[in-house]
């Protein structure tokens, strides 16, 4: 499997901390405050106006230090309280469990069943996109045999769940895709 870290072009790959909530924000500790935690040799840096960026190899995590340094007093990490607050918890969580060796209990994959409802809903997506009735999509998700016939189509639960279907990945069509990537 391919680093998601890096580009087809085999470039590392820095990702937003406004987008990507598992971009870890540091800063150095206030006075009174210290830390023992060594970070891991990057796989890669860029250096920009904003801050020094790493990528860390293992466990895979991108860091953004607000100074350019290492902090004298230690780093700590900064989380804004915006509604993506407990997913860059965890992604703290994981990443101080991991340099610990304590393994990463989170996981961030979607479960079987969203990974079936992503794809299901791309499906339907892309029969709208070829001008497919509702009906049509249905057909082709779950098999004609599922799908009636007639009047018996507008209240059948599989004609509310393609049309779900359909506007979910409209959504995520529309930028909600920022939001599973988080």
């Amino acid at each position: 499997m391919a680093d998601p870290r890096l580009s087809d072009h085999g470039k590392p790959v820095f990702w937003s901390a406004h987008e990507a909530t598992a971009v870890l924000i540091l800063a150095e500790l206030p006075l009174g405050f210290t830390s023992t935690a060594q970070l891991p040799k990057p796989s890669a840096e860029r250096v920009a106006e904003d801050g020094h960026h790493r990528l860390i190899h293992d466990p895979p995590t991108q860091l953004w230090l607000l100074d350019d340094r290492d902090a004298d007093n230690g780093l700590g990490v900064l989380i804004p309280l915006d509604e993506m607050l407990p997913d860059r918890i965890a992604a703290a969580m994981a990443f101080w469990r991991r340099t610990r060796g304590l393994g990463d209990t989170a996981t961030t994959s979607p479960t079987p069943h969203r990974r079936t409802r992503l794809i299901l809903g791309l499906r339907a997506l892309d029969g709208r996109a070829e001008d497919a009735s509702y009906r049509e999509i249905a057909s082709a998700l779950f098999g004609p045999e599922n799908v009636p016939a007639g009047r018996a189509w507008k209240t059948h639960d599989l004609r509310s769940r393609t049309l779900r279907l359909v506007a979910d990945a409209t959504a995520l069509m529309r930028g909600g895709y920022r939001k599973l990537l988080r």
